[in-house]
């Protein structure tokens, strides 16, 4: 019975391999045409030679440093952004007057331009700091959103309980609060991963900050080298969904970790 199960599980994944191969394996082959069809590598290389730019890139030192250093920015802006959206969300949500002294930036932020922050910030500080700060105030107000909205969501019935039988704030905060906003927390993670890299890259493009992966993009461009253009477009677009699958496979761990935990005591 459990082998049957298994089976059926081991089967199931692997419809769902074969799926999502068939699609890329679309996707490319309609990028191949639509190259084969142009005949020219200036305006749409094909994927082998996107392929071919991404090998040349790799055999240079330089290629690494600056992913890492572009890595560097985005981590350390949706850290910030993340980490300090959730504790003032949390005050944000359970303090009225907290909230409406913060609310107006958060709204300022949320409704200027990318283009008109970055160009603000860059007249302050360090080009090399820029895309961090950028990263951090485009993804502060999606973390803080998120997190007010879980506050306010809480079950009204468990929190009469609490008062009902004189529970502590602290005990209410930790068991009550901070489960409820926990799944706005995680959506807030995953959306400023995928902004954090839009906002990061073109940071480094308008700020020309070095080494990075934003001003090696612009590069490609002022030269015409369309295949490397598009290699680094590529490399870009890896990084980041492996990004967001490892924090997706972190956050799903934990969960079930917790989850034996609780079966556990």
């Amino acid at each position: 019975m459990i082998s049957t199960k298994l089976g059926n599980k081991q089967i199931k994944t692997l419809k769902i391999i074969g799926k999502k191969i068939g699609v890329a394996l679309f996707w490319l082959l309609l990028w191949a045409m639509a190259a084969w069809w142009v005949d020219s590598s200036l305006v749409l290389p094909s994927p082998i030679d996107t392929l071919k730019g991404i090998a040349t890139l790799a055999g240079d030192a330089e290629f690494f440093v600056s992913i890492g250093v572009t890595l560097l920015r985005v981590f350390g802006g949706v850290f910030i952004s993340v980490a300090l959206g959730i504790f003032l969300g949390l005050i944000g949500g359970l303090n009225a007057p907290f909230y409406e002294f913060m609310n107006p930036f958060v709204s300022i932020i949320k409704s200027l331009p990318v283009v008109s922050v970055i160009i603000l910030i860059n007249l302050w500080i360090a080009s090399g700091i820029v895309p961090l700060v950028v990263t951090f105030l485009i993804c502060f107000p999606v973390t803080w959103t998120n997190v007010v909205q879980g506050v306010h969501a809480t079950d009204e019935k468990l929190l009469q309980m609490a008062k009902v039988y004189n529970v502590a704030k602290m005990r209410i905060v930790k068991d009550i609060y901070i489960p409820s906003v926990k799944p706005y927390a995680v959506s807030a993670l995953m959306n400023a991963i995928g902004l954090g890299w839009k906002v990061t890259v073109t940071a480094e493009v308008l700020a020309n900050a070095l080494p990075s992966v934003g001003m090696n993009l612009y590069y490609s461009k002022i030269y015409l080298d369309t295949d490397l253009l598009f290699s680094w477009t590529f490399v870009i677009v890896m990084c980041s969904y492996i990004i967001e699958k490892v924090t997706l496979f972190m956050i799903e761990r934990n969960k079930r970790k917790g989850a034996d935990q609780c079966q556990l005591s």
